[in-house]
């Protein structure tokens, strides 16, 4: 079972729809860092991964 997290969750101002998956933690966080670059964050920081990780649910 992979796992998923919605951007709107992490970020509601976004309004963005995207859904972020990935088989593992792991691969989540390494495409929501990628999913980031297209809002044009260029650093994560820190808090932005606690809030991904905080709204992870599995798929």
């Amino acid at each position: 079972m992979g796992k998923v997290v919605d951007c709107a969750k992490v970020d509601p101002s976004t309004g963005c729809s995207h859904v972020v998956r990935g088989e593992t933690e792991e691969a989540l966080m390494k495409n929501a860092q990628e999913h980031a670059k297209e809002h044009g964050l260029v650093e994560v920081t820190p808090e932005l991964m606690e809030r991904v990780r905080a709204n992870i649910r599995d798929e």
